[in-house]
Order: C-alpha cells, then sequence, then structure tokens
C-alpha cells in the first residue's frame, strides 16, 4: 500500500493559472484510494478574509464566497480536488476522501480557484492507496 505525504500549493497548482500537482501515483479500476489533509491546515485565495481548509471557501474556517464554476463542475472557491484525467474532469477531496477507483489514471491533485494570481500558502496531503488482489476470476 503506496503511502505518502505532499504538499499541494494554493498557487502553482491552481487550476485558475497553475498546474496539477503530479502525484506520480497511476491508480487503476478497483483500487481504493484515501486522501486525507489536516482540517486546521489552510491555504488562501487572495485577501485576509479568504483562508480556508482542504474544504474550501464557505466552510466554517473560511468566508462564504460560493461556487466556482469551470465547465460543467462547480466546487467550492478554495477547494482541494483531483483528477485521473490530466484536469479535464475533477472530484472533491476536501479534508478526507475514501474512494474506489473506476477509472485509470495518473492522480493529479489542484486547489480549485479562478485565478492563481494572489493565491499563498500549501497544505499536507497524505495519500494511501490499496491496490486490490490482480486477475481475480468471479466465483
Amino acid at each position: 500500500m503506496p503511502n505518502s505525504v505532499l504538499r499541494v500549493d494554493a498557487k502553482a497548482n491552481s487550476v485558475g493559472g497553475g498546474k496539477g500537482l503530479d502525484t506520480g501515483f497511476l491508480l487503476k479500476p478497483g483500487d481504493i484510494l484515501t486522501i486525507h489533509a489536516g482540517p486546521d491546515d489552510k491555504w488562501a485565495a487572495g485577501a485576509p478574509n479568504r483562508f480556508s481548509n482542504a474544504n474550501g471557501l464557505g466552510n466554517p474556517l473560511g468566508g462564504k464566497f460560493g461556487l466556482y464554476s469551470r465547465g460543467m463542475q462547480s466546487f467550492l472557491y478554495g477547494a482541494l480536488v483531483g483528477s485521473l484525467d490530466g484536469g479535464k474532469t475533477f472530484f472533491c477531496v476536501g479534508t478526507h476522501l475514501s474512494m474506489t477507483v473506476l477509472t485509470e489514471g495518473t492522480l493529479t491533485l489542484h486547489y480549485w480557484d479562478s485565478n492563481n494570481n494572489d493565491n499563498t500558502g500549501d497544505i499536507a496531503v497524505t495519500i494511501q492507496i490499496y491496490s486490490g488482489p490482480t486477475n481475480v476470476s468471479p466465483g
């Protein structure tokens, strides 16, 4: 089970002008992915009242700035999101995610924001992957 701690930067890894953090993890269907970010670990989307944890602005630690929509997807400004297709589509990670992977792809992590010009800070994330048994035939 790979286990890694990485730092996701609000400016460098923003969907609005940055590039997603390539975790180096190639996931496949059936893998179980767990990502955890400390609820007290904060980053910012600009001015002093725009600090939040990985759940994004609008949670108890950040101001109320609503959703940012990109294409057909919407998440709270400042949320931690992931992608398995190079940033074409995203899924919300927040402070804790545990999911069964349904499609193959390399995991990238992103700060959800409309621009990265005034973003500051980074958060630590712990990533665990459980790769289930291979070549299992139905019983």
